[in-house]
């Protein structure tokens, strides 16, 4: 791409850009100012998983990401003040800069993105980028962030890198398309669901066990349920699943017919609103039974936390943990 001026790219999880253009344009003015949008949500990129062929299960290895569907349209302008779209791939732009730098508050998956969007642009990740911190939009936070950048080998970022590799570490390789799918496939096909997209992530699996001991439940309970995971009491922290991925986990469970509604409304007694109640199914409580019972683990999200906490040194523990994970289904299935 051609331009007069030198380049400037702030990559961001979130179009929040009305917020800072004009300090931006102030501090530089003699640059051509542009904004990546990278959600923190696998958008612009998924995991890269090898072909099953020939691999031995449990498989276990480093995660490999690619770039999925069109990466134009996440590119804006700064011109005249406003903040224009543009037709620029997010690889043309960041090619095209002097330099780029991250900009906002930062929690795992933001960090996580802005790494992998860097991997697949330069094929690594190596030098400290320019990262300007935000915890709140105010401008005298904003003039301050911009006057005092870090850069990503600042602990802060660290910090919440680290929590994001574990993290997709562990979904990796216990998720889509590797161990989970690979292994729990000929119990699905014996319940009718060979052919089904359904596939039990480290959190459906842990609420379907839970459901066994539920009936009558409306989809608020179940919310509530994952809100307010105890546990054991052996971690802080046991919660599972995020309020995005809550609707994603109900749909699961529902449109694979594993949770079945019971005919029933239950009425909200402050907001009136009806909520259907559900049970387990006969699919469900027959799948429940091919189940090894000791992969139930109700600390799996105080486990998922710490091991993010002190990764990478928690990585060999992860690992054993999901090596005997799946030894104990593949030993219960045969």
């Amino acid at each position: 791409m051609k331009t007069q001026k030198p380049i400037l790219v702030f990559v961001m999880t979130l179009r929040f850009f009305n917020f800072f253009k004009d300090e931006i344009a102030k501090k530089w003015p003699n640059h051509s100012i542009y904004f990546l949008v990278n959600p923190s949500v696998p958008i612009l990129n998924e995991f890269d998983y090898p072909e099953n062929k020939n691999l031995l299960f449990p498989y276990i290895t480093n995660p490999i990401w690619k770039s999925c569907g069109e990466d134009i349209g996440y590119v804006w302008h700064l011109e005249n003040e406003e903040v224009v779209k543009t037709n620029y791939s997010t690889t043309e732009i960041l090619k095209s800069a002097e330099t780029f730098s991250y900009l906002g508050s930062l929690g795992s998956s933001d960090a996580i993105a802005f790494y992998t969007l860097i991997l697949l642009t330069f094929g690594k990740f190596e030098k400290p980028y320019l990262f300007y911190y935000l915890d709140d939009f105010g401008d005298k936070a904003i003039a301050f962030s911009l006057n005092n950048p870090l850069t990503t080998d600042h602990p802060r970022f660290q910090e919440k890198l680290n929590h994001g590799l574990a993290k997709r570490y562990f979904e990796y390789n216990f998720n889509f398309n590797f161990n989970s799918c690979v292994l729990f496939k000929p119990i699905l096909k014996q319940v009718g669901l060979a052919d089904s997209d359904f596939v039990f992530t480290k959190y459906v699996l842990q609420l379907f066990f839970a459901l066994e001991y539920c009936s009558n439940f409306t989809t608020k309970d179940l919310v509530t349920m994952m809100e307010n995971w105890s546990g054991t009491g052996l971690y802080l922290n046991c919660s599972i699943g995020r309020p995005h991925s809550y609707h994603y986990i109900f749909m699961h469970l529902i449109n694979n017919k594993l949770i079945e509604y019971n005919g029933i409304y239950e009425v909200d007694e402050y907001t009136g609103k009806q909520y259907k109640q559900y049970n387990l199914s006969e699919r469900g409580k027959a799948l429940l039974k091919l189940i090894n019972p000791n992969c139930r683990d109700i600390d799996l999200g105080g486990k998922i936390d710490l091991w993010q906490e002190n990764w990478p040194e928690s990585k060999q523990e992860m690992n054993e943990y999901l090596i005997d994970f799946f030894t104990k289904q593949m030993q219960f299935m045969s």
